[in-house]
């Protein structure tokens, strides 16, 4: 990073690829893969990783790396719900994972085998002068079986990008997580292990032993990890934790997949307020024991919406104030939020058809009630 290179970065860091390539083309003394890998890093990071920007020595490493590396958000809420003093990260990666767990442990262990990551990861921790991580050149693998050191917990977070599309069961992502379950338990009565949000939970849970936790983490109601918490023994029912992280607050709905069998929910027809859950929720499919808790109706068994006569204000989701209730017709409103559940259209087609502009104030539901009839419903935020 000579002041050649980085006078480069900073002039052109808010061009396009497009435009970096040309230029780079004609400056064939300038390391043109280094500074793409700047530039997009630092433009991406203002979204993912904003306080990286803090710090202008930080080297992004590849459009990849940073692509499989957690967000400022949910690394700091993986290191906030553990309790420990000693942690390996058996897939270091870009080392944002690795940061915050040392922010909240006293000493971290990063593995990765990329060596040419690894150097870099060990100088942008100085950079962030972090003192309490080694980093460590090695497969997971080969690293697992040596040595007889002991940690408190292991964190493993498998590429999913192995193979050329993305993978979302564990059998398809590298290192094989099922695998080293019984080699990582020489090492650590506790692992956690972060999964693509696509996979499906209760078929993951078949394949991890001795869950005690899963968290499913939305940001801004986007689902973007599920992390298993597995402890060496532990026999119950694993506590399913749906957290959204939100610019002003935390959601938070805890459950358990023998409560959610057990539950039964009122069926009914919509009243003076509807709910949507968050993303997290819907996940995890904790579609009866949040009616229950709340109190409210359930405006179908396949249609996750819910209902109530008075406001339920700390729900963990959309809450409406209901306008209108009508059978689907043209003329409702001229421009609403479209959002369809259980309803035989998307809410591109449905805005095409009823003449609805998107956008505005007013949100418009479109669904299916138990007795199969369709309905709409205009209402607003409370």
């Amino acid at each position: 990073m000579n002041k050649t290179v980085l006078g480069f970065i900073e002039e052109h860091c808010n061009r396009s690829t497009a435009e970096l390539a040309l230029l780079l083309s004609k400056k064939p003394e300038l390391p043109k893969a280094f500074i793409l890998n700047q530039i997009n890093g630092f433009q991406k990071a203002k979204q993912k990783l904003p306080f990286l920007l803090e710090f202008e020595n930080f080297i992004y490493p590849s459009a990849l790396a940073f692509s499989q590396a957690s967000s400022e958000k949910t690394g700091k809420y993986k290191a906030k719900i553990l309790n420990v003093k000693k942690v390996l990260d058996l897939s270091g990666g870009m080392g944002i994972d690795s940061y915050f767990f040392a922010l909240f442990t006293e000493e971290v262990t990063y593995i990765d085998m990329n060596e040419e990551l690894v150097q870099t990861v060990r100088s942008n921790f100085e950079t962030l002068k972090t003192n309490n991580i080694s980093c460590i050149h090695a497969k997971a693998e080969d690293f697992i079986l040596q040595g007889n050191n002991r940690y408190n917990l292991v964190y493993l977070d498998p590429d999913r990008r192995a193979a050329k599309e993305k993978a979302f069961k564990i059998d398809d992502c590298e290192p094989n997580v099922a695998e080293l379950i019984p080699h990582i338990w020489q090492k650590s009565k506790q692992c956690l292990i972060k999964l693509s949000p696509m996979l499906d939970i209760q078929q993951a849970l078949t394949q991890l032993p001795f869950c005690k936790e899963v968290h499913v983490v939305s940001v801004d109601n986007d689902c973007k990890e599920l992390l298993f918490l597995l402890e060496y023994g532990f026999e119950n029912p694993p506590l399913i934790q749906c957290i959204n992280i939100q610019k002003q607050n935390t959601q938070h709905f805890e459950f358990n997949f023998e409560q959610e069998r057990s539950t039964n929910n009122a069926l009914g027809e919509v009243q003076s307020y509807l709910y949507e859950p968050n993303a997290s929720i819907l996940k995890a499919g904790a579609f009866k024991t949040l009616g229950q808790k709340f109190g409210l109706t359930k405006l179908g068994t396949n249609t996750h919406l819910y209902t109530s006569a008075n406001v339920q204000s700390n729900f963990p989701g959309r809450i409406l104030k209901v306008l209108e209730v009508s059978k689907p017709k043209k003329g409702l409103t001229q421009q609403a939020n479209v959002v369809c559940r259980n309803f035989s259209m998307k809410p591109e087609q449905l805005k095409k058809k009823y003449n609805i502009k998107d956008g505005g104030k007013q949100f418009l539901y479109a669904f299916s009630l138990e007795d199969g009839s369709r309905n709409f419903v205009l209402g607003e935020l409370v």
